[in-house]
């Protein structure tokens, strides 16, 4: 990523928004600083050979969905299930235990 985004002269966060929306994703970047909340609205054309690097960042299956939201919503994502989903494998990976118990591995 640090590659991609010093070859386009622009932050990590800005080749990452790019990438993402690239996907067709929609990005939506927080921050509370005025300065970086210009930034995010910044996005790069990234060429093949960027989005086949990145794509290729996820080969080794070690990539993992890190952020859950708070609420039993089942969105669809692989190994991500929220609080108290009923339809959760035994040893999902969980933002909150089935009684209320801090992220189970």
């Amino acid at each position: 990523m640090i590659k991609i985004a010093e070859k386009h002269n622009v932050s990590p966060a800005t080749a990452l928004i790019s990438y993402g929306v690239s996907r067709g994703i929609v990005v939506l970047p927080k921050s509370v600083t005025p300065s970086r909340i210009e930034s995010n609205l910044k996005t790069i054309k990234l060429d093949q050979e960027d989005l086949d690097a990145l794509n290729k960042l996820a080969e080794d299956g070690k990539q993992q969905r890190i952020t859950s939201p708070p609420w039993g919503t089942d969105f669809g994502f692989p190994h991500f299930y929220g609080p108290n989903n009923v339809n959760a494998p035994a040893d999902a990976k969980l933002l909150a235990g089935k009684s209320g118990s801090a992220l189970k591995a």
